[in-house]
């Protein structure tokens, strides 16, 4: 669950950063002291932001119920997890000698801090949890697909093999997956009837859409699947009503949009909204740093880290989660 919280709010994590050595243009190799005055900058900057967060959340309070949106449940959710696992580590840290051991939970422990003060570079453990649940749910397509039914023969099927085949066969698929959902999304013209699949692949299916999506309060309920699934796209049509003058927006802001609910889009699109978060958080601290080619060149860096971890985990077809996200509106019966 907590994975769920971390991974749909990477961006704070991301944009909480003002430089990463990794990328550098001209790579020099840092030193001792440059990193631990880049890791105590980072901790400082990450601290501010979890007052900011702070401050969010008591604006939230403050809404009436029927106006908190999915994506406030989301970042009150995340705000408690920050409190619960931050006030241990500060604990810690203030206890003589013990508190040594503050920065080497840091380091090797990244799952127990804030996720504010969590690393770019940690975030690949995360992502590899990601990425094995997306391996797991395309393999169970497959499995699906091949052992069970014909979907040329039974009404209303996704053509699943034939999406596969279209992206496996494609000179560059990871790239496509990111940046073309709308057109990939064509061939799902059909949707899937629930009551024709087995309880394994039910199971399996669900526990990919709760890692990649908002499905984490209906997941203890008594309503079956289905019931759940429309619930989720029930909030999810009352949270695109609650997006002002949506067709005013520009290129820019839907892109923001949809990346502050948990979409990811082409590796270009995520720079710049990730410059221009990052650019508004930093100015919040008073403090004037210089945002470059470099911002851009981190979140590509992590983001084809991301993909490497999908082509070596995945046995068929590196799809990730936040592609299912997509398309999971589609799994519910019209």
């Amino acid at each position: 669950m907590n994975n769920l919280y971390l991974l749909n709010y990477s961006h704070h994590v991301i944009y909480s950063n003002f430089r990463l050595i990794s990328s550098s243009l001209t790579p020099v190799k840092p030193t001792v002291i440059s990193r631990i005055r880049y890791v105590l900058k980072h901790y400082w900057l990450g601290s501010k932001l979890l007052y900011n967060n702070y401050r969010a959340i008591q604006g939230i309070k403050k809404k009436d119920e029927n106006s908190i949106t999915r994506i406030d449940k989301l970042s009150q959710e995340q705000f408690r997890y920050d409190i619960r696992v931050g006030i241990p580590f500060v604990t810690l840290f203030n206890i003589p000698i013990l508190g040594y051991l503050a920065p080497l939970i840091a380091l090797f422990a990244p799952k127990y801090l804030p996720s504010t003060l969590i690393m770019p570079t940690q975030q690949i453990t995360f992502l590899k949890d990601d990425a094995k649940t997306s391996s797991s749910i395309i393999d169970s397509f497959m499995k699906f697909n091949k052992t069970q039914y014909n979907d040329e023969t039974i009404y209303g099927m996704i053509p699943v093999i034939q999406f596969i085949n279209q992206v496996t066969t494609s000179d560059d698929p990871y790239k496509s997956i990111i940046s073309s959902i709308p057109e990939y999304s064509i061939l799902f013209s059909k949707c899937y009837p629930l009551s024709s699949f087995s309880r394994e692949h039910l199971l399996i299916l669900h526990k990919s859409v709760l890692h990649s999506s908002f499905l984490a309060r209906f997941f203890l309920s008594n309503y079956s699947l289905e019931a759940q699934l429309e619930m989720w796209q029930y909030r999810t049509l009352i949270d695109d009503k609650q997006i002002g003058n949506i067709d005013k927006l520009s290129p820019y802001e839907l892109v923001s949009s949809l990346y502050k609910r948990g979409l990811y889009l082409h590796v270009n699109d995520m720079g710049k909204i990730l410059e221009n978060q990052q650019k508004n958080n930093l100015n919040k601290t008073n403090e004037i740093i210089e945002i470059n080619q470099k911002i851009l060149n981190d979140w590509k860096q992590l983001l084809y880290q991301w993909i490497d971890i999908h082509k070596k985990l995945s046995k068929y077809n590196p799809i990730s989660t936040t592609f299912l996200l997509h398309i999971s509106p589609l799994l519910v019966k019209q």
